[in-house]
C-alpha cells in the first residue's frame, strides 16, 4: 500500500477540491426530490468537470515519476558503491565504524526514495485505471452475472451482494490458505484519492495483484466462482506493469459535488 506520505503528496499535487462523499449516481431520484432537475444537472457538469481536471493532473503528476525515479536509482547505485568502498576501507582499518554505519543509512533513504516513487507510480497508474473502470461501467454497464474480457480488463458483474465489512475477511481466509500469505491490498474502502478523483469507492477494495500471476488468476477463479463482482486491469502504461491490479466490487461510481 502506498506509504501515507506518498499518499498525502499525490492528493495535494492532484490538486482537486470541493468533492463531498454525498451519494451515488443510483441516488438520483432522492436527489432529485430534494432539489430540483437543472441543479442535478448542474452539479453532475461540475463533478464531470472536476474529475477531468483530476485525470489531467494526475497524468502530468505520473509523467514527472520515470525522470524522478531514474534520478532516485541512479543516488541508490552511488550510494550502494559509496557503502561498499566504505566497509572496504572499514575492514582495511582506515575508517570507523561510525561511518560504515552512516553510509548504511544513506543507502537505505535513497532505497526509499525508489521505493516510494515506485509505489507513487503504480499508485498513479491505479487511478487512471480506476477512472477507465468508471467510464466503461457508466456506458457500458454489465447485466447481473455477465462477465466480459477486453483487451486489459475483466470485467464481471456478479451474481451475490458483495459486502467490503462482512465479507473481506472471507476472501482474507481464503487467500491466506491458498498461499500462505495476507491478500495485498492496495485500498481498502474509500481513500483520500478516490475522494480526490471523485470515486466511491466505499465498498470495494482494491487488491495488489496482476491478474496474470498464479495468485491473480487464483483470485478472480475465486471471486467468479462465488458470485462476487470484480474487476481486473493490466495497467494503464504500455509495457509496464505498474498499476496492475484487481478491483473487488461493483465499478466505483462517481461522487456527486457538494452544493
Amino acid at each position: 500500500m502506498l506509504s501515507s506520505a506518498a499518499a498525502r503528496r499525490l492528493a495535494l499535487l492532484l490538486g482537486v477540491t470541493g468533492l463531498a462523499l454525498v451519494a451515488s449516481p443510483a441516488s438520483h431520484g432522492q436527489t432529485s426530490r430534494a432539489g430540483s432537475a437543472s441543479q442535478v444537472r448542474a452539479d453532475d457538469a461540475r463533478l464531470e468537470q472536476l474529475a477531468a481536471n483530476a485525470r489531467r493532473d494526475l497524468a502530468k503528476y505520473r509523467a514527472t515519476l520515470g525522470p524522478v525515479l531514474a534520478a532516485y536509482e541512479r543516488e541508490l547505485d552511488r550510494q550502494k558503491e559509496l557503502a561498499a568502498a566504505r566497509q572496504d576501507l572499514f575492514e582495511r582499518g582506515a575508517l570507523s565504524e561510525s561511518e560504515v554505519r552512516a553510509g548504511k543509512r544513506a543507502v537505505a533513504a535513497a532505497q526509499k526514495d525508489v521505493d516510494e516513487t515506485r509505489q507513487a507510480m503504480a499508485e498513479a497508474d491505479r487511478m487512471t485505471g480506476e477512472a477507465r473502470m468508471a467510464d466503461l461501467a457508466r456506458t457500458r454497464p454489465l447485466a447481473r452475472g455477465q462477465y466480459e474480457e477486453t483487451p486489459g480488463l475483466v470485467r464481471f458483474a456478479g451474481l451475490s451482494e458483495w459486502s467490503l465489512a462482512t465479507d473481506t475477511s472471507r476472501l482474507e481466509a481464503f487467500f491466506r490458505q491458498r498461499f500462505g500469505r495476507a491478500l495485498p491490498i492496495s485500498a481498502f474502502g474509500q481513500t483520500v484519492l478516490h475522494d480526490r478523483m471523485g470515486f466511491d469507492h466505499r465498498n470495494a477494495l482494491d487488491v495488489a495483484l496482476h491478474p496474470d500471476s498464479p495468485e491473480g488468476r487464483a483470485l478472480m477463479a475465486y471471486l467468479r466462482t462465488n458470485g462476487i463482482p470484480f474487476i481486473a486491469a493490466w495497467g494503464t502504461v504500455p509495457g509496464q506493469t505498474s498499476g496492475a491490479h484487481i478491483h473487488v466490487g461493483q465499478p466505483s461510481p462517481r461522487l456527486f459535488a457538494r452544493r
